[in-house]
């Protein structure tokens, strides 16, 4: 169907949330008596398959239901070949667990406003941070992560049942009895040209480009998604018990001055094993296969095309 916008849903996003939306989102896109193709993800990787397809097909616009794990891939597909798609946007109608790329959207997050988005919106450029390590790369439209959240991920399904903070936070409480710090290389250059090394005991090392992770967690308070850098947060020597101690502050967004937590405005960075133990990492809330020995990470400033209503 050329020149169709496209919807790409995840019908298991929110524990099978979309899927019960989607009658209601048919009917809502009818009503605009605009042409569409819908498209559901039947697996991992689908997304950006679909995206693939309809680029091929002249999109006019993308809305992409789901979670930052649906977006993640469709971004994915996107950013392989970002000139060729002119000023082709996405729109977004979050129905995550998290839904944290969505809280960086000018955009109450209702079906409706989001049909607005892709019907009448204007192009707003994200930034993205993208991730090379030893055979791989891909991007991520909000955070990459190594550590307790990776551990926290692994354990997130027993609390399907909570909503997106409760559900971090109860995985998290789980995780923590039995994590052990990581022992970590870190060098990074600072979006004012400085260089920082660490070799660090770390419970978490993330980047985002966003202020908020894991469903509201403002993690960088201060980070913006189109100010061309990207934001390193980091534990060194911080136990379970400072953890306990000062995760109400995280969670507020008030933390910057706690001692044994480096926070810099990045360009780029560069996390690796000391001890030769393999790393797991995280992009966008999903976990990745690979486990490796060192990851870098860099921003692409202003290259995701984000709808949102003028």
């Amino acid at each position: 169907m050329p020149n169709a916008y496209y919807v790409i849903a995840n019908p298991n996003a929110a524990g099978g949330r979309v899927k019960r939306l989607l009658p209601q989102l048919r009917a809502a896109l009818d009503a605009h008596s605009v042409s569409y193709h819908m498209d559901l993800t039947e697996r991992a990787g689908h997304a950006t398959e679909l995206m693939a397809e309809g680029r091929a097909n002249g999109a006019q616009g993308l809305l992409v239901v789901g979670g930052d794990g649906t977006l993640h891939e469709v971004a994915s597909g996107l950013l392989r070949d970002p000139a060729r798609d002119g000023n082709l946007g996405l729109a977004v109608l979050p129905v995550g667990t998290g839904n944290d790329f969505h809280r960086m959207v000018a955009s109450d997050g209702s079906m409706e406003s989001s049909i607005r988005d892709l019907l009448h919106g204007r192009v707003r450029r994200f930034d993205v941070g993208r991730v090379r390590w030893p055979g791989g790369e891909d991007v991520f439209v909000n955070l990459f992560g190594v550590g307790l959240d990776v551990a926290v991920l692994e354990r997130r399904h027993t609390f399907r049942q909570l909503p997106g903070l409760l559900q971090y936070l109860a995985a998290l409480a789980m995780s923590m009895v039995r994590f052990r710090p990581l022992s970590l290389h870190i060098t990074a250059e600072t979006d004012e040209g400085e260089r920082i090394e660490r070799k660090v005991k770390s419970l978490l090392a993330a980047v985002t480009v966003g202020p908020s992770v894991a469903g509201g967690i403002r993690l960088s308070p201060k980070a913006r998604p189109d100010d061309g850098a990207l934001d390193l947060f980091v534990t060194d020597g911080l136990g379970l018990g400072g953890v306990l101690r000062h995760l109400p502050k995280v969670l507020r967004g008030t933390h910057q001055r706690i001692p044994g937590v480096l926070m810099h405005r990045i360009h780029r960075a560069r996390v690796a094993a000391v001890d030769d133990v393999p790393l797991r990492f995280e992009l966008d809330g999903e976990l990745m296969p690979d486990a490796v020995s060192w990851l870098e990470v860099e921003v692409v400033p202003g290259v995701l095309p984000i709808l949102e209503a003028v």
